[in-house]
């Protein structure tokens, strides 16, 4: 009786194992149904050279703000061992474009990431398949390396302002500083003076109104000296013009009348120019022809009278 009492406890206790084993399957089936009938995914592929800390499988992926996905794998690619590859299950129903890019992002104070997807909008060109997502440096990354490079250029800039204030370029510039200060005394002189000279401006500002009144008294005394001088002008062309007819008149009675008879006369002068010319001659080499005459031919050759020289 006590043996059939413990098989019986056995036997129920199995049966409420075997049905509680049941139910829990029933309720993973169940559950996983419905997880692949409310979403379906898509695989796709992001990839950096860059570090992914805090990155890990089942991390969430959004896209603009919105949960569209999880993290299924990290891992190098084979083909380049330097580029990190991370695999990304994403509601099937979400297109990206070719402008889709990814950011790791802090996960609150954990140090966990999550991947947020975003587009640039520069590309609206369907993303094709099989094409990866590149992931780009965060904020908080580019920030990093800012500051790494701004203390680099911080630390050269302390080392040039260490060579630059050596005591030969302090002495430098304290002479500088001197100079300046000359420059300064000599620039507040200068303004004393144009000070000055300002004041002085409403007087040369009266002369120079009682100066252009006296010009416009000239030009006025001037413009009427020319209208008297124009008048005299046009008088003097008159009268010249009529001394010029006259001229013209003058000219061709000249022409025409004592020219010629000034050209007969200076024919017969030099006709009797040249007869002077030839007594003259002759008086200068036969003297005694002009007292006794001329001599008589001697006969020639053939003629009578003719004597043959001895």
């Amino acid at each position: 009786m006590h043996w059939r009492q413990i098989m019986g406890k056995d036997s129920f206790a199995l049966m409420t194992g075997l049905f509680m084993a049941t139910l829990i399957i029933g309720v993973v089936i169940i559950i996983s149904w419905l997880g692949g009938v409310h979403q379906q995914t898509k695989t796709y592929i992001a990839e950096t050279l860059a570090s992914v800390t805090g990155l890990k499988n089942g991390s969430t992926v959004y896209y603009r703000g919105i949960e569209t996905g999880k993290v299924s794998g990290i891992r190098f690619d084979p083909e380049h061992p330097k580029l990190i590859i991370v695999s990304m299950k994403i509601d099937k129903d979400i297109q990206f474009t070719r402008g889709v890019y990814a950011v790791l992002e802090m996960k609150g104070v954990t140090g966990l990431t999550q991947i947020a997807l975003k587009d640039s909008g520069k590309n609206p060109e369907l993303l094709p398949n099989g094409k990866r997502i590149p992931i780009k440096p965060s904020l908080i990354e580019r920030l990093s390396v800012s500051g790494e490079e701004m203390i680099e250029q911080t630390h050269e800039l302390m080392i040039r302002l260490s060579r630059l204030l050596n005591d030969k370029n302090t002495q430098h510039v304290e002479q500088i500083l001197v100079n300046v200060e000359t420059a300064t005394q000599k620039f507040n002189r200068l303004q004393d003076s144009v000070e000055k000279a300002l004041s002085q401006v409403p007087v040369l500002t009266a002369d120079a109104h009682h100066s252009l009144l006296k010009i416009n008294n000239l030009t006025d005394e001037f413009t009427l000296l020319s209208q008297q001088l124009r008048q005299e002008l046009f008088t003097f062309s008159k009268q010249s013009g009529k001394l010029m007819q006259t001229g013209t008149a003058v000219g061709q009675q000249l022409l025409q009348t004592t020219l010629p008879k000034t050209n007969t006369l200076i024919m017969q002068l030099q006709a009797t120019t040249r007869r002077f010319d030839r007594i003259g001659t002759m008086i200068e080499t036969e003297p005694q022809m002009f007292l006794f005459g001329a001599e008589p031919l001697q006969p020639a050759p053939g003629e009578p009278g003719f004597k043959e020289a001895q």
